[in-house]
């Protein structure tokens, strides 16, 4: 993939991509992608989705647990300390810095890995905060201004534009975690929360990653 790929106009790109994320309405109790739906004609943006999806995703292509040998990625090297990969499977999306394996999106997610300051570091490069959102953990005390940077985001792309303070606040409610992240000497930033490769407790296998992958945020969350 390319950059051209994934810009904002690109709707079919970012209508597929936004509703894979966690997130709902609890007055409504919807789902995202029900959520979005209830405010937003999707039909009148993206005609065109199902065509682009078979060739984005084509199942033919896939083995019997929606994975491809060569999945669409979107990579690159930010700095020195930091590199990123997202792959696009059938079933998962499935998320990288400096090739460790960070979550992923799909029927056994896991996610809230990144803290809101260190997505807010990947916004000096274009699309990243969008792009690695639903891999961030938000603390309750960081909601308003979650929601306020989310939304400003989401006005980029024409078909949430409108919308963007209700769709932020529906994206928001699926990366809110119930512990805060807390620090360890020698290891680094960790978390309690289920389905977080950051949660060295309940997955110890994760832990020399978590290690290695604190250094280097540490480096370039201070950039």
């Amino acid at each position: 993939m390319t950059k051209k790929d994934i810009e904002f106009d690109n709707l079919n790109f970012w209508y597929y991509y936004i509703f894979g994320f966690r997130g709902s309405d609890h007055q409504k109790e919807l789902n995202l992608s029900d959520a979005i739906r209830d405010v937003v004609d999707i039909d009148k943006y993206v005609p065109t989705f199902k065509d682009w999806y078979n060739e984005f995703c084509p199942s033919d292509k896939a083995d019997r647990d929606g994975l491809f040998e060569n999945p669409k990625v979107i990579a690159g090297r930010l700095t020195e300390e930091i590199r990123f990969a997202i792959e696009f499977h059938l079933w998962e999306t499935t998320f990288y810095l400096n090739t460790i394996y960070i979550g992923n999106l799909g029927g056994h997610f896991e996610a809230w890995f990144l803290t809101l300051k260190e997505l807010m570091a990947f916004d000096k490069y274009e699309m990243l905060f969008l792009l690695l959102l639903p891999m961030t953990g938000v603390e309750e005390t960081e909601r308003e201004l979650a929601e306020s940077l989310v939304s400003e985001k989401l006005k980029s792309i024409s078909m949430f534009a409108e919308q963007s303070d209700y769709i932020a606040k529906c994206i928001v409610n699926g990366l809110i975690v119930d512990n805060p992240f807390y620090t360890i000497q020698d290891i680094g930033i960790v978390s309690d929360t289920n389905h977080s490769v950051r949660n060295i407790t309940k997955y110890p296998r994760y832990k020399e990653d978590v290690i290695e992958l604190n250094k280097a945020l540490e480096t370039f969350v201070g950039k």
